[in-house]
């Protein structure tokens, strides 16, 4: 099988000039408790709604891979993709759809939430879902964005079965034939790829089936959840001593290694997973461990590849998010969880600093992952 993403990394058309370092974080995006941990504010939703919205409205620049049988293949990316035209590439377009739907959801009286709604209601259109359906299926043989785009959108599914209201359940019925299409498509599909990828990038194994197993829990999908578990212990139980502090590797825009610890915590149990992390990543363990684990190294351009550590340190916010709630209390000593919270706050700190300056390359698709590092795990 030929698996190709549509990477939204090829941005020669669209960097702007790299900007020094300035740091500028607006301390009303956040709130923070006494035990060091950070929330999203209301002016904080608001700010990254604005973002998202722009974002997803907007059908130019654009990339994507299309390989062409007749002229009319070829189409403006609204026509393609009329629900998740926007975004630079449509796995950055959904992903920015599951942003709005969660700030909707838990911020639901912010300015925006009247624009939020008009585009939902425009992006989950039964007969807009249905094109997107009939061109991920006319392209399955490219596996287009699987894992990565196809399992975004499957969390854009699980965020709105779980939210108790009429017009989120009237969405989510209209994304029904898209996210069954991909959900089939994943216990066929997973079962015969023998090897993991490890990397944090658009082919990340780890990420891809974290979010098919939300999706699987909560749409109640037992053979969806079969494989993905078994795919799971498959690849990763047997996994010890994670190079994390090498990360990232390559151009990685998220940590392959806590991508894996965000996986396992889902499929093991709360003494079974504190087991497996201490021997996946001993030094998560100790203070000196986890300054050498979470140090944050500072680059002063912020755009094009360079926003790629961006992106890393904020998935590795939710990675560490994750943890925190699934290890038991006493798994950690207070300094080491001191030292956790700590490291979290310098990353959102450095990721801040390229954000909302007005560059696309950065705002596409690092807005929806700042939502997602202090939302998505609750």
């Amino acid at each position: 099988m030929k698996f190709f993403i549509a990477t939204a990394f090829v941005l020669n058309a669209l960097i702007s000039a790299a900007q020094p370092h300035v740091k500028n974080t607006d301390p009303a995006l956040i709130s923070m408790s006494k035990d060091g941990s950070m929330q999203l504010t209301p002016a904080g939703a608001s700010y990254f709604a604005k973002l998202s919205l722009d974002c997803t409205t907007k059908p130019y620049p654009h990339f994507y891979y299309e390989t062409l049988t007749k002229p009319e293949d070829l189409k403006p990316p609204d026509k393609m993709w009329p629900s998740f035209y926007g975004c630079y590439d449509w796995h950055s377009g959904v992903h920015n759809h599951w942003a709005l739907v969660k700030l909707l959801k838990t911020y639901p009286d912010i300015p925006e939430a009247k624009a939020i709604r008009a585009k939902l209601e425009q992006s989950f259109d039964a007969k807009n879902i249905l094109v997107e359906t009939e061109y991920l299926r006319s392209h399955e043989e490219n596996a287009f964005e699987f894992p990565y785009g196809t399992s975004w959108l499957l969390k854009v599914a699980d965020e709105l079965a779980k939210w108790d209201d009429p017009v989120a359940k009237k969405w989510l019925k209209n994304l029904k034939p898209l996210s069954d299409y991909i959900a089939g498509y994943y216990v066929t599909t997973w079962p015969g790829i023998d090897k993991a990828t490890y990397s944090g990038d658009h082919y990340a194994s780890s990420l891809g089936l974290c979010f098919a197993l939300d999706y699987a829990i909560t749409m109640k999908n037992d053979a969806l959840k079969d494989v993905i578990i078994t795919t799971a212990k498959n690849y990763y139980l047997d996994v010890t001593h994670f190079p994390l502090a090498k990360e990232p590797f390559g151009y990685d825009f998220m940590s392959a290694g806590l991508l894996i610890t965000d996986l396992m915590r889902r499929v093991l149990t709360q003494e079974e997973y504190t087991a497996w992390l201490h021997s996946f990543s001993p030094e998560l363990f100790t203070v000196s461990g986890v300054q050498k684990v979470f140090n944050v190294e500072k680059k002063d351009v912020h755009t094009g590849y360079a926003s790629h550590w961006d992106g890393f340190h904020l998935n590795r916010i939710w990675c560490i998010n994750g943890m925190l709630e699934s290890l038991p209390a006493n798994a950690l000593s207070p300094e080491v969880k001191a030292a956790w919270k700590a490291a979290q706050k310098e990353m959102w700190d450095y990721a801040q600093a390229s954000i909302g300056k007005g560059n696309y390359d950065v705002d596409h698709w690092l807005s929806s992952f700042s939502v997602y590092a202090l939302t998505g795990s609750k």
